[in-house]
């Protein structure tokens, strides 16, 4: 009896096995991507290869973003309340309990309209706590 039922649990393994065993393994294409950005990882699924890369600094204005990145530093609490609701920077309600933000905004208006165009490029959300 034990021997019947091992034969048929190796059987059953077997038969799950095989079809996935007759499959073609191959590994992604390597693709060039455009500008020589970094490759983090892809997904494939069915015949679909989707790569997710770096986005590079490419139209990056690096001094706009070295003093957003100042101010950030200096109020914490603001640029991570931006992180989660960019619309903050129009909200006048919010820019009067933070003058800080609205005179900072005010001297640099470039900065600005490159939030409202990208607020991506000024953002790096922190995991929220148990993710």
């Amino acid at each position: 009896m034990r021997l019947s039922s091992a034969l048929y649990a190796v059987g059953f393994i077997l038969a799950l096995a095989f079809p996935a065993y007759g499959q073609e393994s191959t590994s992604p294409p390597t693709v060039q991507v455009p500008g020589g950005n970094q490759v983090l990882g892809t997904v494939v699924e069915g015949n679909t290869t989707i790569f997710f890369e770096s986005a590079g600094t490419y139209g990056i204005d690096s001094r706009t973003l070295s003093k957003w990145d100042q101010f950030a530093e200096e109020h914490p609490r603001v640029a991570s309340a931006l992180a989660y609701r960019p619309a903050l920077i129009n909200d006048p309600s919010y820019l009067s309990k933070h003058p800080e933000l609205a005179t900072f905004l005010q001297a640099h208006p470039d900065i600005r309209d490159a939030m409202e165009k990208d607020p991506g490029n000024f953002v790096a959300i922190p995991p929220r706590p148990g993710e």
